[in-house]
């Protein structure tokens, strides 16, 4: 693509980003159309649809699941990470701990990743409930928990 399709147009020939857009995808179309000596006269197009059991589709949750954006933060003590300037809350046992989080570029779907891989949906912070989730306390001078 690089040596062919972009060595080929001029920029200033475009006038709006539709018509650049346009231009390659014409180009793509007609590459996957056009026979290759390295598929043995196939097209690409030809040689991607003579094999339907080498590929299967995911379906529409698992494929969105597939795109999410991946960091990793680290869980105050009172289970509360903040992402973007927003505050959310995750379950307890990941107190203090660095944790990494998979979500949708509009964060309208964050999840924790489990240790087995799989996704767990974390929410926004309710700080009137969390204020009354019971902790253990650490009394230094004694060195017990209650």
């Amino acid at each position: 693509m690089k040596d062919q399709w972009m060595a080929s147009p001029d920029i200033r020939d475009f006038h709006s980003l539709a018509e650049l857009r346009g231009n390659l995808l014409a180009y793509v179309d007609s590459y996957n159309r056009v026979p290759h000596s390295s598929l043995k006269g196939k097209s690409p197009q030809e040689r991607f649809f003579s094999e339907p059991e080498c590929f299967h589709r995911l379906p529409e949750d698992e494929l969105d699941k597939n795109f999410l954006l991946e960091i990793e933060r680290r869980v105050s003590a009172d289970s509360v990470i903040v992402i973007d300037q927003v505050e959310y809350e995750v379950d307890c046992r990941f107190a203090k701990q660095r944790i990494t989080l998979r979500y949708s570029p509009d964060l309208k779907d964050i999840f924790i990743v489990e240790a087995d891989r799989t996704l767990t949906p974390i929410r926004l912070l309710n700080k009137t409930e969390n204020a009354f989730v019971k902790r253990k306390k650490i009394h230094l001078c004694r060195g017990e928990q209650e």
